[in-house]
C-alpha cells in the first residue's frame, strides 16, 4: 500500500501515529487519503479521490453531535451560510482515536474577513444577525447561558491575586476601574429587548470565511444560549482594533446603533477584559516586555474610548 503523503515536516516524529489514523480512515471509513496537511494538532486538511476535507478532533462526541444538529435545524430556517459536519462514507458522524473524536467537513476555499473594511464589517454583522434570527427558538440542546459577569469577576479576581509585582498606583487604577465597570454592567439593565438566541461565542475575523460565492460562519465550538448582547459586544470590541479605538466608523452600521444607546453595552465596552483574559498567559511566558506592552495598549485604549463612551452616555441621559 502506498504510504500517505504528509505535507508538513513538523509531523516527522509523529508520522507513524498519523499513518495509523489514515489507515483506519482508509479501511473503516471509506475515505482513500492521498495527502494530509496539519493546520493545528487538532485540525487536518485531507485530499482524497473523492474530494478535499477538513478533519477536526474534539474531546467530546456530544459537542460534534450538538453542532451538527444545531446547523441542521438552522438550515431549515434558511441559515445555510455555514460549514456543517458531514457523515463519513460509512454513515457515522465521528470516530474515536487516541482520546479524541474526529469529525469531517467539506473543505472550502476562502479567507478571513478584514474588519478594517467597512463592507466586510457589514458582512459580518449581517451574517451574525441571520444566524441569531434562525436560532431564536432553538435551545433543545439545553445550552447554558454565558454568565458573562461571573466570568469577568473571576478574571478580575485572578488579576488582583497575581499582579502584586506591578507599580502600586498602576495596579490600583486597573483594579478600581475593573470593579467600578463590573458593578455598572451588573446594575444596568438592557432597555433594548433581550433577544434570546444561540450566540456564536467567538466572532473573530477568521471564523467568517469569505469565498467567491458567499461568506460563511464557521467554528461553533463556543455556542451558548443567551441574549445576543455578548456576540455584538465581542464583535464591536474586535472592530475597535481596526478603527484605532474609534466608535465613529461603527456608527455607519445600523445593526450597532441601538446597542450604542444601551448604558450596559457602553460600560461593557470600557471593561478591560482583553487584559484580564490574557493575564494568565502573560504570566506564564514571564516576559516583562510583553506584560508592559499589554499594559500600555490597555491604557491607550482606555484613553481613546473614555471620552467617546462619556459622550454616548450623556446623550442617553
Amino acid at each position: 500500500m502506498r504510504k500517505t503523503m504528509i505535507n508538513n515536516r513538523k509531523l516527522e516524529k509523529g508520522e507513524i501515529v498519523y499513518d495509523r489514523l489514515f489507515l483506519y480512515l482508509l479501511k473503516e471509513k471509506g475515505i482513500e487519503i492521498e495527502k494530509v496537511n496539519c493546520i493545528k494538532p487538532h485540525v487536518l486538511t485531507l485530499e482524497s479521490k473523492t474530494g478535499r476535507y477538513v478533519m477536526k478532533r474534539y474531546k467530546e462526541k456530544e459537542r460534534v453531535i450538538r453542532t451538527y444538529n444545531l446547523l441542521q435545524e438552522a438550515s431549515k430556517k434558511s441559515f445555510t451560510q455555514s460549514i456543517n459536519f458531514i457523515p463519513y462514507p460509512d454513515g457515522t458522524l465521528t470516530f474515536s482515536y487516541e482520546g479524541g473524536y474526529w469529525a469531517l467537513m467539506n473543505y472550502r476555499e476562502g479567507r478571513a474577513l478584514n474588519y478594517y473594511k467597512r463592507s466586510e464589517r457589514t458582512e459580518a454583522l449581517s451574517l451574525l444577525s441571520s444566524f441569531h434570527n434562525s436560532t431564536k427558538a432553538i435551545n433543545t440542546y439545553k445550552l447554558a447561558p454565558l454568565l458573562l459577569e461571573e466570568r469577568w469577576r473571576k478574571r478580575l479576581s485572578y488579576f488582583e491575586q497575581n499582579s502584586a509585582f506591578l507599580h502600586r498606583r498602576e495596579r490600583e487604577d486597573i483594579l478600581y476601574d475593573g470593579a467600578f465597570l463590573l458593578d455598572k454592567v451588573r446594575e444596568t439593565s438592557l432597555i433594548h429587548p433581550s433577544l434570546q438566541a444561540i450566540n456564536h461565542g467567538d466572532v473573530a475575523s477568521h471564523n467568517f470565511l469569505k469565498s467567491a460565492d458567499m461568506v460563511r460562519l464557521i467554528d461553533f465550538d463556543l455556542v451558548h444560549y443567551d441574549s445576543v448582547f455578548y456576540d455584538y459586544l465581542q464583535l464591536t470590541r474586535r472592530f475597535l482594533h481596526y478603527t484605532n479605538a474609534s466608535l465613529i466608523p461603527l456608527l455607519l452600521h445600523n445593526e450597532l446603533l441601538s446597542w450604542f444607546r444601551e448604558p450596559r453595552f457602553l460600560y461593557a465596552l470600557l471593561y478591560q477584559d482583553d487584559l484580564f483574559k490574557a493575564w494568565p498567559k502573560l504570566l506564564q511566558k514571564s516576559n516583562r516586555n510583553k506584560i508592559e506592552k499589554a499594559l500600555f495598549f490597555n491604557q491607550a485604549r482606555k484613553r481613546m474610548l473614555m471620552p467617546q463612551i462619556q459622550f454616548f452616555l450623556s446623550q442617553i441621559r
